[in-house]
């Protein structure tokens, strides 16, 4: 029988059930990636058809690396994307460390634009660039990643989006009052002492580098979740220096690559949450689509992991990142 796990910030119920996984099934349930915009002709975000998009709201140079510009459907009124690069067949995971550097310079341009409007932030200088321009208007900012169909994507060309608002309601909101709540508690930040724990025990750890560690969470939501989280304590990704730049590219490249290793190229996301707010702590959360959701997840709130244990799948993911981590 599966057993529930509870989320140590919020209270948030998983059930922990691996034996589900060996059900018997009468369904082809798939879990490989579903293509996206597979027969379109034109890419609207390559090089050369920026005439197809809105202006750019940030781009690294004229003869662009990395470019973001206005949604032109947007979920909300500020809405941008941000191309990972010129190539409609390059991700994160398939890029060098020096273009990462640049796709993170663009997030925190358009955190720290919005926030100093006064709006919050999830997301990864693209990343940085788009962090310091949502920031510099005091919004709140959610940076998120999706790839593939089954993780929401609609076109191949790999990017990310950021989304500000004056306020979000729902997750980001209860992570919020709930780090609140336990640094009056405790006097001291989640993130620092679940890091801490986690680095404690050493069995949920994927990967420690000089500034950061990934690990998964002891009630992850879903199968090989992890969380990225900074060893230094800052409340917004903004705030982060050259250094830390140049390590989140390579860990970032390799916790990508070695969910491709384990699950041969997985539909996935990720997100980055991020605020201007003292007792908050910036981190990434990363997610592989190798299952799909049922009456229980979507009815109840409650998510199912049944796939691995958070230190078995924390064992596989360190085993595969300690061949495909490296700087190049």
């Amino acid at each position: 029988a599966g057993k529930f796990l509870f989320d140590p910030l919020t209270g948030d119920p998983t059930i922990l059930a691996l034996e589900r996984a060996k059900r018997p099934q009468s369904f082809d349930v798939a879990v490989e990636s579903i293509a996206v915009d597979a027969t379109k002709k034109v890419d609207p975000f390559a090089k050369g058809n920026e005439h197809l998009t809105p202006p750019a709201t940030y781009q690294d140079a004229d003869d662009w690396n990395v470019r973001c510009f206005a949604n032109k459907y947007p979920l909300l009124l500020d809405h941008e994307i941000i191309v990972h690069s010129p190539f409609e067949d390059k991700d994160i995971e398939d890029l060098d460390c020096a273009q990462n550097e640049k796709i993170i310079r663009a997030f925190l341009n358009r955190v720290s634009f919005y926030g100093s409007q006064g709006k919050e932030v999830i997301i990864i200088r693209a990343f940085l660039n788009r962090v310091s321009f949502y920031g510099s208007q005091g919004k709140e900012v959610i940076i998120f990643n999706n790839r593939g169909g089954k993780a929401g994507a609609s076109l191949m060309h790999p990017h990310s989006q950021i989304v500000a608002a004056q306020g979000f309601p729902g997750e980001v909101a209860k992570e919020k009052s709930s780090a609140l709540k336990y640094y009056n508690e405790k006097n001291s930040c989640f993130w620092c002492n679940e890091r801490n724990v986690a680095l404690a025990a050493g069995a949920r750890v994927v990967r420690e580098s000089s500034h950061f560690v990934v690990y998964v969470p002891s009630a992850c939501r879903w199968s090989y979740e992890a969380s990225l989280v900074s060893k230094n304590h800052k409340p917004n990704f903004g705030f982060i220096d050259e250094q830390e730049i140049h390590d989140l590219a390579v860990v970032l490249r390799g916790l990508l690559r070695a969910y491709d290793a384990l699950f041969d190229r997985p539909d996935r996301n990720f997100w980055i949450h991020t605020m201007q707010y003292e007792p908050y702590h910036w981190h990434m959360g990363f997610l592989p689509h190798i299952k799909v959701f049922g009456a229980l997840e979507l009815g109840s709130g409650i998510w199912v992991s049944d796939k691995a244990t958070p230190e078995d799948a924390a064992a596989q993911l360190r085993e595969k990142m300690q061949a495909l981590c490296r700087e190049d």
